[in-house]
Formats: structure tokens, sequence, C-alpha cells
């Protein structure tokens, strides 16, 4: 599913992602269009799975100075959605189904326009 989201996000023939979630970089490292990096700098897609990883990276990207380009912001807590304006969807679990939402202003300030088959997925606001 996450390769169809972010490839949806991004039009990148390789895609960098950057978590620190195990799990997730096991998924990703069978991937042939996903590739992992370990250094926020490099990435395209940055997942966020836990808060306190969400609040670091907020941080780091606020004040560094050596991202030259703002990586995409994707979590997997619709919570978490409330702490960024840079954030700009999540695919999460509610009631046993998965959701996927994305949040139509920050998509625009990335420049990204969804495939036709992810359009119901985004809304105007939380």
């Amino acid at each position: 599913m996450y390769h169809s989201i972010f490839s949806a996000l991004s039009s990148k023939a390789t895609i960098y992602v950057y978590t620190n979630d195990k799990e997730y970089r096991e998924v990703f490292s069978h991937s042939k269009r996903i590739f992992l990096t370990n250094e926020l700098e490099e990435a395209d897609i940055v997942l966020m799975t836990d808060k306190r990883s969400l609040r670091s990276i907020l941080y780091r990207l606020k004040v560094s100075r050596n991202v030259s380009k703002k990586p995409i912001l994707f979590v997997t807590d619709y919570h978490f959605l409330k702490m960024s304006d840079d954030i700009v969807g999540a695919f999460y679990w509610r009631k046993g189904r998965s959701q996927l939402l994305f949040i139509k202003k920050r998509l625009q300030a990335y420049d990204i326009i969804l495939p036709k088959e992810y359009q119901s997925f985004m809304i105007d606001a939380l």
C-alpha cells in the first residue's frame, strides 16, 4: 500500500524514504522503487510512526540548514496530522479498517497533484 501512496506523492522513478521504525524499514527493504535512507537530508518522503520521532523530525527540519529540499511528511496516526501543517497525509487504522487521508492545502504547498484514484481521500481541512 505504501508503495502506491508514495508513488502518488512523488513522480520520481526512485523514492528515498526516511523512517526510523524497524517494521516499516523491513517492509521498504523489499521494494524495487522505494529506497531507505538513513539521512533526513536525503529523503524525498519522511514516514513518522510515533510522537517522539515526529517531534524530533519536525524540530530538525525547522532548525536545520542542511536540508536543501523539504521532504514530504507522512504519518501513521490521524492525531499526528494536527501537530504540523507540513504533514500532507496519513495512513492509519480505525476500528479495524484502514484509513487514508490527504489534506488538500498541504498537498498544494508541495505542488502535489494526486492521481484520480486518490482524489476521494482528500479533505479541505481537519
